[in-house]
């Protein structure tokens, strides 16, 4: 039986400049993109950690970066880009690069090992990879093909050969509905696939076997936008709803149900404004506005302090955004402070989306990834000005 925990805040203003202390920040890329919802739609900037420390960064820009702790960079290499590509590295401390339907494989000082294109692995065409995680040497791969409701899982050995592969449809109303995965993770000798849509707010958990067989899938009516295991258990975060005022919270069994579930209504956070260009026709007034709009959050990632404890990073209507959050007593601190260090205009026609993209604990200390974008009507209303970076932050005692 589920236990459904509503946690009802009602005082919702922290100070917490002092909780947060900043060890270091990296501007990885700058340049201009037409694209519009870009750091909803593909991942800008992701982050994985080799095992003596130091990371590699990867920017959707085509940047592949190598990081000391200290955030100094050992090499820098500029690579193919792509819509959809992702990284990580394996217990041998090799980076993995997949980019649409091909997968490099890089030592730890950025020289090629391997490239394999695998277009033509199913008779489906317009084949995309969309996520990777490996485990025990060998890759585990998701993907879709373009116009179709069919989801594709491949087992990959450590010299790129294709252990096995299978493709299954989803059930959903009509071919442009699918969800497309978004994470793919190995926990307890079971592969787990989490699959939504960026405009959409239900998802979809498939699990099998880890050679693809013993397929389960489960529906939920809300978005999952993060699934990570901790001490031995599964977890998922997310929204409850398109609305973004509800985080949810709770554990995945083996039958891919939800336990422990714990419901939080987030702060306020939506200021009115109306001189601001989003308007489709005429701007609400200030009461209408009260009480249409809410809040405006982006759940991205989290990270566990302790078995009670999260860090959630994201976005609060367009500003960076750290929630600190006790599954037990609710939000300890709610941290969305305007950082304007990489934004060159400010007026009214100027738009400034700020998103932290990823968390990860390094020691006591933790690496999150971001992009910026600011856009200025005024000067070129489809041009937008992207930075990515990495930052190191600790928590204040």
């Amino acid at each position: 039986m589920k236990n459904i925990l509503n946690i009802l805040i009602i005082l919702l203003t922290f100070s917490v400049q002092g909780q947060i202390s900043e060890s270091w920040n990296l501007n990885i890329d700058s340049y201009t993109h037409n694209s519009s919802n870009y750091a909803s739609k593909f991942p800008p900037i992701e982050i994985a950690e080799f095992s003596n420390g130091d990371n590699v960064v990867l920017s959707q820009n085509g940047t592949l970066v190598k990081l000391n702790a200290n955030g100094e960079i050992i090499w820098r290499n500029e690579i193919k880009t792509c819509a959809q590509q992702r990284i990580l590295i394996d217990s041998n401390d090799y980076i993995i690069f997949s980019c649409g339907t091909e997968i490099t494989k890089f030592d730890s000082n950025g020289e090629i090992i391997w490239n394999k294109d695998y277009s033509n692995i199913f008779s489906k065409k317009y084949l995309t990879f969309d996520a990777i995680t490996s485990d025990n040497g060998n890759l585990y791969v998701a993907g879709h093909f373009f116009h179709s409701k069919h989801i594709c899982q491949l087992s990959i050995d450590k010299n790129g050969n294709v252990l096995w592969k299978t493709k299954f449809k989803q059930d959903v109303d009509y071919e442009f509905s699918f969800l497309p995965p978004k994470q793919i993770v190995v926990f307890d000798n079971t592969i787990f696939i989490l699959a939504h849509h960026y405009t959409k707010s239900n998802s979809f958990l498939y699990s099998s076997n880890l050679k693809g067989k013993k397929r389960k899938e489960k529906q939920v009516d809300f978005k999952i936008k993060k699934i990570k295991s901790f001490e031995n258990s599964l977890f998922a975060l997310g929204h409850l709803n398109n609305l973004k005022d509800k985080l949810i919270f709770g554990k995945v069994d083996e039958g891919l149900e939800l336990s422990n579930i714990s419901e939080l209504k987030l702060p306020r956070n939506l200021e009115y404004n109306e001189n601001s260009t989003g308007w489709a026709t005429k701007p609400p007034t200030k009461e209408e506005f009260e009480r249409e709009y809410i809040t405006a959050y982006n759940v991205n990632d989290f990270e566990f302090l302790n078995t009670k404890n999260l860090l959630i990073v994201g976005n609060s209507s367009g500003k960076p955004w750290i929630l600190n959050l006790n599954l037990d007593n609710g939000i300890t601190w709610n941290w969305d402070i305007a950082d304007d260090r990489y934004f060159k205009f400010d007026n009214k026609y100027t738009s400034h989306y700020y998103v932290l993209y990823s968390i990860n604990q390094v020691g006591n200390k933790y690496l999150i990834s971001g992009i910026s974008e600011e856009q200025d009507d005024q000067e070129n209303r489809f041009v937008k000005y992207v930075n990515l970076f990495v930052r190191e932050i600790e928590m204040e005692k």
